[in-house]
């Protein structure tokens, strides 16, 4: 029993400990602190410049967003998206900046424009065109009878023909 008691003392020491370490909440409000204002809105602006981020590709990195990649100009492009949003543009205003700099290539998601736009429509297409031929091609294959009128199997010599039923014991 005393173990027991010994253990389970040390475990509420080493859990106190770090509780015991832990600085109280700030209970300020934000009236009184504007700095609590400001921290609120660099964080809206942060969220904003990580929405865009995420949809611009990395210049350097392969397949990885502005967002994701620690790349040095994936860093400095996350650096102008706040800058530009912190002066009042749009998120359409800030895309339309990049893809100027970089071409259609720097957006992740290709947009439903021009020649894009096949992107979007060809495997619909493809899709429902492949379903057309393969259900015509089982209608075909399903109709076609391997037997002609006369019970002989299409395509075969009439000596072909009956080694194929003595074969397989039907003649």
């Amino acid at each position: 029993m005393s173990r027991v008691r010994l253990v389970c003392g040390m475990a509420l020491l080493l859990t106190a400990a770090p509780l015991a370490a832990q600085e109280p909440l700030d209970n300020r409000m934000p009236a009184e602190d504007p700095s609590l204002l400001t921290d609120s809105t660099a964080a809206v602006l942060d969220g904003e410049a990580a929405e865009i981020a995420g949809q611009l590709r990395c210049p350097v990195c392969t397949g990885q967003s502005v967002l994701e990649s620690n790349s040095g100009i994936a860093q400095e492009m996350q650096a102008v998206i706040r800058e530009r949003l912190g002066e009042g543009e749009t998120e359409e205003e800030i895309l339309e900046y990049f893809v100027g700099a970089y071409g259609d290539w720097i957006i992740l998601k290709p947009r439903a424009i021009g020649l894009n736009l096949l992107v979007y429509i060809l495997p619909s297409v493809a899709l429902i065109f492949g379903g057309a031929w393969l259900v015509t091609r089982i209608r075909k294959w399903s109709h076609d009878s391997p037997d002609t009128d006369d019970g002989q199997v299409s395509g075969l010599s009439e000596d072909d023909d009956q080694w194929l039923r003595e074969a397989i014991g039907r003649g």
